[in-house]
């Protein structure tokens, strides 16, 4: 059940497969850029008050051991999983758009030279082919609305977490198969799939978890007025170290801001109206992924996935937030 890697068995217990790895992905799993991984929320600032408090470093290992489950052979795609999301910022996207870096670039960029890149070099892989893949369409993820591995991750983690699936993750997944880049399953699965795309827009868009982000980002945004290196400092910490930047930050607000995050959340206001000195926030961006179904969109050949992928259309939503 641990993962220090000191054997080249690796046991996922979610989908409950025990996967053989190769020596250069081991090296890359005791790296500090994949280690880092462990100490970053994958939901973000609502783990600070929520049952979801899984980290990216077990969503990593998730996709890895998904891609080593359906392509076995297919080394440079198990790297790419692997190290898809080294290039997160502590408590990813929130503080991410408020610094405006983009964390595909940063992956790049970790990739390409370091410690990662030594030991890609040093096991006769170039690091440019992993960055190519990471930029292209592949089972990893792509930008249609059909469903790649990470994605697929994703939305059985976080749903499992919350106790909100239709059938245990390790059963599902022995449902799937991958056609060409894409997720293909019978209409049972699809549909279990489709649901848990749905029930996870709903646990991460819901105006309690939103509020927690756009406060912390609030937060960050002063500290960085009050300390102007510290967006240089801020991409490679840890979400404890960004916790104690702010706790003991010489802005006021950032201080308070991130007592309250982490002791009183009870204060968040939250309305549907402006709030003097209240931050708004646009529920825009929707991963309506879906499953495919003998070659075609799952909603395409089963109506009761239509209905309910139709059902992200009522999550769009303006909200205010203060405290």
């Amino acid at each position: 059940m641990e993962h220090t890697f000191t054997s080249g068995m690796i046991w996922e217990p979610l989908y409950r497969l025990e996967v053989e790895a190769h020596p250069v992905e081991i090296a890359l799993f005791r790296s500090q850029p994949v280690r880092r991984l462990k100490f970053l929320h994958h939901f973000g600032a609502s783990a600070l008050f929520s049952p979801m408090n899984h980290s990216r470093f077990e969503h990593t290992v998730g996709v890895w051991a998904l891609m080593a489950y359906f392509f076995p052979d297919q080394l440079p795609l198990r790297l790419a999983a692997l190290l898809h999301d080294i290039g997160h910022l502590p408590f990813s996207h929130a503080v991410e758009s408020t610094l405006g870096f983009d964390h595909h670039e940063r992956t790049g960029q970790l990739i390409a030279r370091g410690e990662v890149a030594d030991i890609l070099l040093e096991h006769g892989l170039q690091p440019e082919m992993i960055v190519n893949i990471l930029q292209e369409a592949s089972p990893l993820t792509n930008k249609t609305t059909q469903m790649g591995l990470d994605h697929l991750d994703s939305f059985l983690r976080d749903t499992y977490h919350a106790g909100r699936y239709l059938i245990a993750p390790h059963e599902l997944i022995r449902k799937l198969v991958m056609r060409g880049h894409y997720i293909e399953a019978d209409q049972d699965a699809a549909y279990a799939l489709v649901h848990a795309v749905v029930e996870d827009h709903r646990i991460f868009l819901k105006p309690e978890f939103l509020a927690m982000d756009a406060l912390l980002a609030k937060a960050i945004t002063h500290h960085c007025e009050a300390h102007p290196g510290a967006r240089a400092l801020i991409p490679a910490l840890t979400d404890n170290e960004l916790i104690q930047e702010l706790l003991h930050s010489e802005h006021t607000a950032s201080r308070e801001i991130m007592n309250v995050l982490m002791y009183e959340p009870h204060r968040i206001q939250i309305a549907s109206e402006p709030i003097p000195g209240s931050i708004q926030v646009n529920i825009r961006k929707l991963y309506t992924k879906q499953p495919l179904i003998s070659g075609k969109p799952a909603s395409a050949v089963d109506s009761a996935c239509q209905v309910k992928l139709d059902e992200l259309d009522d999550l769009s939503a303006t909200y205010f937030f203060t405290i």
